[in-house]
């Protein structure tokens, strides 16, 4: 166990952080030193008073080991990806595009509840999120969306809310604007509700497609009388 030494007081350093300790660090703006103390702080559990007047080469090794800690990454159990469901999907796509930071637990109970520590939710956040860009390339037709559009940059806060409000109506539209029906929309397997989406638009395009010809019937026959 690495051991710091702040104004003669010796503190442990620890080799993983608990789900808890990674959700708090998270909050911090790491490239600030003005914040340095308030996260070591929370490292490794010293009053904040005694790490303000701290020795900037303690604190710099104490934001090394919470660097180190936080890239660490180790296996745990998960939720098994091929019977995640449609509402499972649904939320972990909000929390991932709203930010980690501010759904790291919410992350956390959805993909691994038996997971303790940062490292086992980080491993399997990173395993879920090849799974979603997978699933998002499988059906881009479906959502209208480029390989660009799947790899873009960090969405601006206007366009998170719009990605949750564009999942609830569609939660709400397959459910046929009954309450009732939202639980039986979202408790189904991911893969047979974004098939039976698919169809419905396969369908819709098809309709939209007949009128549109026939539009054009109708106009040649106007025109050439």
């Amino acid at each position: 166990m690495v051991k710091i030494n702040i104004n003669d007081k010796q503190f442990a350093i620890p080799q993983r952080l608990t789900i808890n300790q990674y959700n708090s660090l998270l909050s911090f703006d790491w490239e600030d030193p003005k914040y340095y103390p308030m996260i070591v702080s929370q490292l490794i559990n010293a009053p904040l008073p005694l790490l303000a007047k701290a020795d900037p080469k303690s604190l710099a090794l104490g934001i090394v080991f919470a660097v180190k800690a936080m890239n660490e990454r180790k296996e745990v159990e998960m939720l098994n990806l091929d019977e995640i469901t449609f509402g499972e999907f649904i939320d972990l796509d909000v929390y991932l595009t709203i930010g980690i930071e501010k759904h790291f637990k919410d992350i956390a109970k959805i993909l691994c509840p038996k997971a303790e520590f940062s490292d086992e939710v980080m491993w399997a956040i990173e395993k879920y999120v090849a799974f979603r860009t997978f699933t998002y390339r499988q059906y881009k037709i479906l959502f209208g969306i480029t390989d660009h559009d799947i790899y873009d940059a960090e969405p601006d806060e206007i366009k998170k809310t719009q990605i949750a409000k564009s999942w609830y109506n569609i939660i709400v539209n397959i459910a046929k604007e009954n309450i009732l029906y939202i639980d039986r929309v979202t408790e189904q397997p991911l893969k047979k509700a974004l098939n039976f989406m698919a169809l419905q638009k396969e369908k819709a395009v098809e309709e939209n497609l007949k009128k549109q010809q026939q539009q054009r019937r109708y106009d040649l026959q106007r025109n050439s009388r």
